[in-house]
């Protein structure tokens, strides 16, 4: 099975933008990296049940059902993972609920997943604004600097919490405008040293 690499960051921080570099750097080498989003593998469970039709409606789905598609989805990205060495999970650390901020990751799925390290990438909130603003793809919330600074304080929590929890480490990124190739090249050394340390290279 290889390793598991939990990669966050908030909407807007442009994570799939270094993640896709980071990604090349590492198959130029021969690593046999992958990359699966969590909640597209939830979207997927979600539309076979007829619960949503779309992805921006899974958060209001009822907690319960929430759980569920978590546990499944963490099996089958288990599952994935055994064709790589490395199988970078791009999930959010938290999700915004009517009922107030809710955990992506916890105790009902991370059993399911042989985690590795955690990545949490970062941008300073009016960075975050101006790609959100700019992203019509889709449907946002609407936050000001104050409030993404708090969220960007919780998603540090939450990494924290998770680092203990799987006995990994967490490696914090920030991808500051213009800069999404330094970013990247951190991550690659970041992915590069695990690699190694779990004996694939």
């Amino acid at each position: 099975m290889g390793g598991v690499v939990i990669v966050s960051g908030l909407p807007g921080v442009g994570k799939t933008t270094v993640v896709d570099l980071a990604i090349n750097m590492l198959r130029e080498e021969g690593i046999r990296v992958g990359l699966v989003n969590y909640g597209t593998v939830m979207l997927e469970a979600a539309l076979d049940m007829g619960l949503v039709s779309h992805r921006d409606e899974m958060r209001r789905l009822k907690v319960s059902q929430q759980l569920q598609l978590q546990r499944e989805a963490a099996k089958k990205i288990s599952e994935l993972s055994n064709k790589y060495d490395i199988l970078l999970v791009d999930t959010h650390l938290f999700i915004s609920t009517p009922r107030g901020k809710w955990p992506g990751l916890s105790i009902n799925n991370l059993d399911f997943l042989n985690v590795a390290q955690i990545v949490v990438v970062e941008a300073d909130p009016n960075e975050i604004l101006k790609r959100r603003m700019s992203d019509t793809s889709r449907y946002r919330d609407v936050a000001d600097e104050e409030s993404l600074r708090m969220d960007i304080e919780y998603n540090r929590m939450l990494a924290a919490t998770l680092s203990i929890y799987t006995s990994c480490p967490v490696a914090y990124i920030q991808n500051h405008e213009g800069r999404a190739e330094d970013a990247a090249k951190e991550l690659y050394k970041i992915l590069s040293r695990l690699v190694v340390d779990i004996g694939y290279k």
